[in-house]
């Protein structure tokens, strides 16, 4: 069962991260995202980043507008998993951004997501100062009906 106050503190976290984007801070980054970070979407069963490739990826972004518009955290041990469901405005790469052979381009990605809600799944430890990533799946894009 998800735990209300600490689903808004990781809506918070999510939303610093598309800030740090956003305005391109990012060595914000670098903290975020754990030394063993690894990264999955589908509809793409090729596509694998580690820490240093999500940073690469993020910082690959022109432009971009969203909003997660559900966050459900819930603790496990010492550690937290979220869904987290983010509705895509905008996002912009770079022309010609790639992650690597056999994954998909930034411009792939964005047409994935354009006017849609991406839903996540992460998990999370806390490092003794802060929270950080180091699972991150886009488990489906799914159409925008019923968030506010």
């Amino acid at each position: 069962m998800a735990d209300q106050a600490l689903s808004e503190e990781f809506q918070e976290l999510y939303t610093a991260w598309g800030d740090a984007i956003a305005n391109k801070r990012h060595d914000w980054l670098e903290a975020f995202f754990a030394e063993d970070f690894l990264g999955t979407a589908q509809p793409w069963p090729t596509l694998r980043v580690n820490k240093q490739q999500m940073i690469d990826l993020d910082k690959a972004i022109d432009a971009m507008e969203t909003k997660w518009v559900k966050v459900e955290a819930q603790r496990i041990g010492d550690e937290v998993l979220t869904i987290g469901h983010v509705r895509y405005m905008r996002e912009e790469f770079r022309e010609g951004a790639s992650i690597g052979d056999g994954m998909p381009s930034g411009q792939q990605i964005a047409e994935l997501t354009k006017g849609k809600v991406a839903v996540y799944l992460n998990a999370w430890r806390h490092n003794g100062d802060h929270w950080q990533c180091y699972d991150h799946h886009l488990v489906a894009v799914i159409e925008d009906k019923g968030f506010e």
